[in-house]
This record gives structure tokens, sequence and C-alpha cells, in this order.
């Protein structure tokens, strides 16, 4: 039979590590969801643009600069890997800042 001081830890140590879980997955969620709103206006942006017959010369620079980033963006989504996370939040702020002069 187990002492009651030892099970208790235990028993504490896996309910935290179960709650650590819950707030991974929490946390995990928004900043995707974050990410996911970001891509989603980038997109209307750029579509309400697409829509237009006649384009700035500096909206079709940016445009290919638009182009050019997400080709050069390498990263192995399968791995899972923070640092690829990190490079697609990068892609979105270098974008936002691009786009940001098309609004109006």
């Amino acid at each position: 039979m187990k002492s009651p001081s030892v099970a208790s830890p235990l028993k504490s140590a896996a309910e935290e590590i179960a709650f650590l879980r819950h707030l991974f997955h929490t946390a995990l969620a928004a900043y995707g969801s974050a990410i996911e709103a970001d891509i989603a206006k980038l997109q209307t942006t750029l579509g309400n643009d697409v829509s237009e017959k006649k384009m700035s010369a500096a909206r079709i620079r940016d445009a290919r600069d638009i182009v050019t980033l997400i080709r050069t963006l390498e990263i192995k989504p399968e791995k899972g890997r923070r640092r690829d996370l990190k490079k697609i939040e990068s892609i979105v702020e270098d974008l936002k800042q691009i786009m940001e002069t098309w609004q109006g």
C-alpha cells in the first residue's frame, strides 16, 4: 500500500501536467487563430485589388515582393517546429507592412 505522502504529490503532479497540457492547447489555438485571421485579412485585401483593372506600379511591385517572400519560405510543416511558425509569423508581419498602404 502506498503511503499518502507519496501518492498525493504524484496525483498533484499528474493534475498539474494535465493542466499544463490544457494551457498549451488553449495558447496554441489562440495563436493559430490570430495568425489565421491576419492571413485572411491579407487575402481579403489582396482579393479586393485583384478585381481592379488598373493597378499602380507600386502595387505591382508590392505584389511581386509578396510572391517572392512566400516562395522563398523554407519550412517543414510536418516536423511541427517552433522556428517554422516563427518564419510564417514573420512573413505575415512583412506582408501586413507591405499591404498597409493599400487600405484606402
